[in-house]
């Protein structure tokens, strides 16, 4: 096997423009949430559900417009360990505590919407859900070694087929289904319930994460990235507010809490094709979100052990592809602890958790990189009040308040993961 070591000049390969990246990214956000967590938020919100999609929506909107300034500005394959070891050069383990968050957050992601697949792939496979997850991850961290061009091809057709899936069923399900729209004044009665089904629905906007993690393998990051970003935001949240209001219209919140595969049980309601279809784009949509994952921690890995956060073994990268092949197989290792526990909305509620706190980061970064370095380059700037970007305010606010949405057993799980990754770091800093 021919290998690299760390830290080539070059870097990793430039092979994405504008439409891969923007496909890359609506295909990560839509990937796998509409599909899985529906029905745990809906226990939660009820008939609000749509609410909470909405709400989960701006809120990830204030930290996409933070991410599509900070990425143009310091693109790097690091993504968010990248921005922060810039923004906060005095403080290295503010960066790798962010790093960590992300990491556990994208291998908590990858598990979930392999788990997600799995569910889904009942009713053509005789295995069980999680036999079927860890054979999904596999095979998407081997297309993620052959390189980012083969993965970002078999990304962008999953992503066209799928989304176009959801929006055929959404265009027949809102006129047809026999319930109407939804109560839209009905939230004022749960509020609480209303908000704890946007922090578990945060996970399914969490893409931006993933955008940034492949900014040093675009073509243009300065021209491009920023657009990906906008374009990203808006297609999904429209697809995810009409899809939602579909199943509204067809079933009840309390059928939607009680069932595995939320949005096919949905489907079915309109008789004939549609719950197969529904079927289908779902393996399509989990099987690209699970792939898009593995692309981006493999390459959040490698970017901390570029800088030394992590072993330097990490940064190794796979010849012509260029691909951070060790990374990638570790990061599907620690997915398949996630995975083996088989609870989707454990592993989604401790996705959200680490991405309302890594969205908080980096609206922050935002928010000092104006007073610490004004005259960066910004090929993308947010609108602000003297130098504050009130969207970023916003989002530090926000992010917070949805951090603060979880059971106990969560923040349990988190912090314990966060200390196996920690071990490591003050090893390598001490030498």
């Amino acid at each position: 096997m021919n290998t690299n070591n760390a830290d080539p000049p070059e870097g990793l390969a430039k092979s994405l423009g504008l439409v891969r990246l923007s496909l890359y990214g609506v295909g990560t956000i839509i990937g796998a949430g509409i599909y899985s967590v529906i029905g745990p938020a809906a226990g939660a919100a009820g008939e609000s559900i749509w609410l909470s999609f909405l709400v989960a929506a701006i809120i990830s909107a204030f930290s996409g417009l933070s991410y599509a300034e900070i990425a143009t500005a310091l693109p790097g394959a690091g993504a968010e360990h990248n921005f922060l070891r810039k923004t906060f050069p005095a403080i290295p383990a503010l960066a790798f505590t962010v790093g960590l968050f992300i990491a556990v957050h994208g291998a908590a992601t990858l598990a979930t919407v392999a788990l997600t697949f799995g569910n889904y792939a009942q009713a053509f496979l005789p295995f069980s859900a999680v036999v079927v997850a860890l054979a999904l991850m596999g095979v998407a961290t081997a297309i993620n070694i052959a390189g980012i061009g083969k993965a970002s091809f078999i990304s962008a057709g999953l992503t066209v087929v799928q989304v176009a899936c959801l929006i055929g069923f959404a265009s027949v399900a809102v006129p047809s289904g026999n319930r109407g729209l939804p109560d839209f004044t009905a939230w004022s009665e749960n509020l609480d319930g209303m908000l704890q089904g946007a922090a578990i629905l945060f996970f399914i906007y969490s893409g931006y994460e993933h955008m940034a993690s492949l900014s040093e393998e675009a073509k243009r990051p300065d021209r491009d990235l920023w657009r990906a970003f906008m374009i990203a935001l808006g297609a999904t949240t429209v697809v995810y507010l009409i899809v939602i209001l579909g199943v509204l219209s067809l079933v009840t919140s309390d059928s939607l809490a009680g069932s595995q595969s939320p949005l096919a049980d949905a489907a079915r309601q309109l008789g004939g094709p549609f719950g197969i279809i529904i079927v289908a784009a779902a393996l399509m949509a989990t099987a690209n979100a699970v792939l898009s994952s593995s692309l981006s921690g493999s390459r959040l890995l490698f970017g901390m052990a570029r800088e030394g956060d992590l072993p330097k073994l990490l940064a190794r990268t796979l010849g012509a592809s260029r691909s951070p092949w060790i990374g990638a197989l570790a990061f599907l290792a620690v997915a398949c602890g996630f995975a083996a526990v088989g609870e989707i909305e454990f592993a989604a509620s401790l996705s959200s958790l680490g991405v309302t706190l890594v969205f908080a980061a980096i609206n922050t970064a935002v928010i000092v990189l104006r007073y610490t370095q004004p005259n960066l380059d910004r090929p993308f700037r947010l609108p602000s009040i003297g130098r504050v970007p009130p969207t970023a305010v916003l989002g530090v606010v926000t992010s917070l308040l949805l951090a603060a949405q979880y059971d106990w057993a969560i923040y349990t799980a988190f912090a314990s993961v966060f200390l196996v990754g920690a071990i490591p770091y003050a090893f390598l800093r001490r030498s």
